[in-house]
């Protein structure tokens, strides 16, 4: 046996065993890291850049994957995209009162766009909360 043989089997060993000690949210991310590797991987002509940043993440995932840090990343991410979905209702807000009541079309076309893009945005990381979260739940007795 070779010595990079070796030395990818004692890293197969050390990855496995940080996902077997993962929780629930960290099994979940590097499933999704590995399937979403795997596609890519079967695409023709992948992007060689784009496929050695998934090997990267999932690595990483491997490596140092912790429930509560994702969990916390997860938090902020809400929070941002709170203050984002804010600041566009207050801007939408004041193209509405612009002019008297006299609305530039255009002006009111964008800030609602932009308010519907961030109002999408925080109910999709809410919901991203949510979905971690159920993992963290136990499964129910039969």
């Amino acid at each position: 046996m070779t010595w990079h043989v070796r030395i990818l089997g004692l890293a197969a060993c050390v990855a496995f065993g940080k996902f077997a000690q993962a929780g629930a949210i960290c099994e979940y991310k590097i499933h999704q890291a590995k399937s979403g590797l795997e596609a890519y991987e079967n695409k023709p002509n992948p992007n060689q850049k784009k496929l050695q940043e998934a090997r990267a993440e999932l690595e990483s995932l491997l490596k140092h994957c912790d429930d509560e840090e994702i969990l916390g990343e997860v938090r902020a991410n809400i929070a941002a995209t709170k203050s984002r979905l804010d600041q566009a209702n207050v801007a939408l807000a004041q193209v509405k009162e612009m002019n008297g009541g006299m609305n530039d079309r255009a002006a009111l076309q964008q800030a609602l766009l932009a308010q519907k893009i961030a109002q999408a945005q925080y109910i999709a990381a809410r919901q991203e909360e949510l979905r971690l979260k159920d993992l963290l739940k136990p499964l129910p007795k039969p």
